[in-house]
């Protein structure tokens, strides 16, 4: 896993230096010197506050509040005779842990857990639209906020029992989880009509500044 991890790294710097780094407009680079700005200082000083911003909040959680994300189950002793009525796991898993119970079958949970974290790899080719930022795109800005208090409240079905009304919320939210990927998204990129794309990184800028005089 190690060597996985410095070979992706390796590759992300590669992509960077060859293709540059993304735009919030989305609009693809037509003129380097004119429409970019260098790595240093701009992006190491953006990144360096974001680290030290997560680095606060870590530290917090760390130091003086170890406890605030996990559950008091965690710390009974083991024993192979007795398993805990209700144990989840951390915060951060809650959403695929509801779409592994929402399923009664415990295979095909275990199959829709996996399925869930490694759709996200197909995004390239499950959207299908021309247009890459969101900006432009008033339905699918739309559907990313639904989707998004989808997976809000499967983190939140995964930490309750899996009994009565938390169970088909959570299969309710699991498909929609999938019809996300698998239908919502090559469905948009066809009968979706997104707004005027503008031609430069420059002429998006200058259209911003103007809408808001």
């Amino acid at each position: 896993m190690p060597f996985i991890i410095v070979a992706i790294v390796i590759l992300h710097v590669w992509a960077l230096h060859v293709t540059g780094q993304n735009n919030p407009s989305g609009v693809e680079v037509k003129n380097i010197k004119k429409e970019t700005v260098p790595f240093t200082p701009y992006a190491t000083l953006k990144d360096s506050v974001g680290i030290v911003a997560f680095l606060v909040v870590y530290s917090w959680l760390t130091f003086f509040v170890p406890n605030y994300l996990g559950h008091p189950d965690n710390y009974i002793e083991a024993n192979p005779l007795v398993t805990p009525p209700h144990i989840v796991p951390e915060w951060y898993f809650l959403p695929f842990y509801a779409i592994l119970r929402a399923i009664p079958n415990k295979l095909l949970g275990v199959i829709a857990l996996f399925l869930s974290i490694l759709i996200t790899a197909a995004l390239p080719w499950l959207d299908t639209s021309k247009v890459k930022s969101a900006s432009y795109r008033p339905m699918f800005r739309k559907e990313f906020w639904l989707f998004l208090a989808v997976c809000v409240g499967l983190g939140y079905l995964g930490a309750q029992p899996a009994e009565g009304a938390y169970l088909w919320f959570a299969r309710v939210f699991s498909a929609y989880y999938f019809l996300h990927f698998l239908v919502i998204l090559p469905l948009l990129g066809k009968i979706e009509k997104p707004e005027p794309v503008p031609e430069s990184i420059e002429a998006s800028i200058v259209r911003g500044e103007t809408s808001h005089v």
